[in-house]
């Protein structure tokens, strides 16, 4: 749905929760409103609520991102890959002479997959070969980084988390490029151009969303919910 079907279908849906005082005179007992910038705002909570259940499993399927087609394709629009040339490194201080850093994209949520591209003649035939990069702790890297079956190798390279959305590959020979594929976060879904000063996320233009139309209903029907639980104190139950 577009955003003026998912302002319309928000207010259907808050008045269903209206009480009337005399229901054949319309005469309300409990009035509920939200404006476009509310609606906006817990919309766009909702559906980063259910990108996290949708990846992590926790979901009324009970499965995590790839584990069915039907969870890949609900997910796959925020689906991005990112190829950082040797010219992208950024300078850090690492726990290995070899380490190398990158900055990650401003719009990444989880990262899936990642790999590098070994560029480095002593490798010989493995030169230019391509080997999956390992995530790993800090207390398991300092079990791990002198270990030739599952340290750092002409197979594979180890990734650590420097902060300030830094990370850092630790890799026994010279990386060429580095390639990761994440989930992106959603942008807003914002209703109307916002007055200025008022913004949703930093977004103040409309915006619609991008998620699978298959989820609009469930963003808006859990957006809802928790507009509702916010003003719950106004809301009297019989």
């Amino acid at each position: 749905m577009n955003t003026q079907e998912f302002s319309n279908s928000f207010d259907t849906l808050v008045n269903s929760y209206a009480r009337f005082k005399d229901f054949d005179k319309r005469e309300l007992l409990d009035s509920i409103e939200f404006d476009e910038y509310e609606k906006s705002l817990w919309l766009t909570r909702a559906q980063e609520s259910l990108v996290i259940a949708l990846y992590n499993g926790r979901n009324v399927l009970g499965e995590s991102f790839e584990s069915t087609e039907e969870l890949r394709r609900y997910l796959d629009p925020l689906v991005k890959t990112k190829v950082y040339l040797t010219s992208e490194q950024i300078a850090g201080t690492g726990v290995s002479a070899m380490s190398k850093f990158y900055q990650i994209p401003e719009d990444l949520a989880f990262i899936v997959m990642e790999q590098v591209a070994l560029n480095d003649a002593s490798l010989g035939c493995y030169n230019g070969t391509t080997v999956l990069v390992r995530p790993v702790t800090h207390d398991e890297y300092e079990r791990v980084k002198n270990n030739p079956f599952v340290g750092p190798s002409k197979r594979r390279a180890l990734r650590l988390d420097a902060g300030d959305g830094v990370l850092e590959i630790v890799s026994k020979y010279t990386i060429g490029n580095y390639t990761i594929r994440y989930i992106s976060k959603p942008t807003p879904i914002v209703l109307e151009d916002m007055p200025d000063g008022v913004s949703v996320d930093g977004v103040s233009q409309t915006t619609e969303c991008i998620l699978n139309p298959l989820l609009h209903n469930t963003i808006l029907e859990n957006a809802v919910r928790m507009a509702l639980s916010s003003k719950a104190v106004n809301i009297k139950t019989e």
